[in-house]
């Protein structure tokens, strides 16, 4: 066998991916418009955004081997524009492989998969560019957390996957900025697994609440070293509100929180993402940075609307 190029082995590395997802990768309509889903498990439930699902008309899921499906909305969260489709007769549908995305870093490949502009199956590669972005959508309201690439996102991926060339989903794409060339964001895999999994119990997400403003704060080299921390950013807490969870587990205006449930807070995005997978009601160890000490909490939280 001949001796493969660096570029060949990349190009191998892409094709193979996009193989291993495309089967499970859905194109939805609904009367004039058109997005994406990934087929997210045996029994026929399709993860989306939200937003591909406005409108009226049927909904009908289109698949890679010619199916054509009825669907019906099992629910969705616009503030997490998350949706969840079964479609009938679904129990020939190929589940994507969901990993985690707390893994990602900067610079990795990553592909997305969709029907950007009503062109089925189409691929684009790129990188992931930034992580933890937050993105504004509509008038008021902001995606957060989000995962940055430069890879092609176009109207109609939208409810399509980001995955990553070993072949599993690390994110939903969402969004792009107009007129910003390489812009495109997708919802962390480790945010929209617990979301879809809410929505597919009740047909509705939990919207966690620990009672705390904050921002994403840089933790000195030194303190990350001592403690051997999972990670070189805290939320720096600037409000506590009084009566709620935060208050009554002890926090404190100042305080850096940095880890809940064994996992690292770089941003107050984490927070949610972490405590989405949680009910309201369980208290949960967090560790926050006080006074050049780390001090461990029992942290509750409640449900709030969205």
């Amino acid at each position: 066998m001949a001796n493969l190029s660096d570029r060949d082995i990349i190009s191998e590395a892409i094709a193979g991916a996009a193989e291993m997802i495309g089967p499970s990768v859905v194109r939805l309509s609904r009367g004039h418009g058109v997005g994406s889903g990934v087929v997210y498990d045996k029994t026929g439930h399709i993860v989306t955004n939200a937003h591909v699902l406005r409108g009226s008309g049927p909904l009908m899921a289109s698949f890679a081997d010619g199916r054509k499906l009825r669907g019906a909305i099992v629910g969705a969260d616009e503030s997490y524009d998350l949706a969840i489709v079964r479609v009938e007769n679904g129990s020939e549908a190929i589940p994507a492989n969901f990993a985690e995305s707390d893994s990602l870093r900067p610079g990795q490949a990553v592909i997305a998969l969709g029907n950007p502009y009503g062109l089925s199956w189409s691929v684009s590669f790129g990188v992931v560019s930034a992580l933890e972005r937050t993105v504004p959508v509509g008038r008021s309201g902001a995606l957060e957390g989000m995962i940055q690439t430069d890879a092609a996102i176009n109207p109609g991926n939208s409810g399509g996957p980001l995955a990553t060339l070993d072949g599993r989903v690390r994110g939903i794409t969402t969004a792009m900025l107009q007129g910003g060339q390489g812009l495109g964001f997708a919802i962390p895999s480790s945010l929209a697994v617990p979301v879809a999994e809410q929505l597919i119990e009740g047909g509705t997400a939990r919207h966690p609440y620990i009672g705390i403003e904050g921002q994403a704060e840089r933790i000195p080299t030194h303190f990350a070293k001592l403690f051997d921390l999972p990670a070189d950013r805290g939320v720096l807490i600037t409000g506590v509100v009084s009566g709620g969870p935060a208050e009554r587990a002890g926090l404190r205006v100042f305080d850096l929180l940095v880890e809940i449930d064994g996992r690292a807070i770089p941003t107050p995005a984490a927070i949610r993402r972490v405590l989405s997978a949680h009910r309201p009601g369980e208290r949960l160890d967090a560790v926050v940075l006080r006074d050049g000490k780390l001090v461990p909490f029992r942290l509750g939280f409640v449900e709030r609307a969205a």
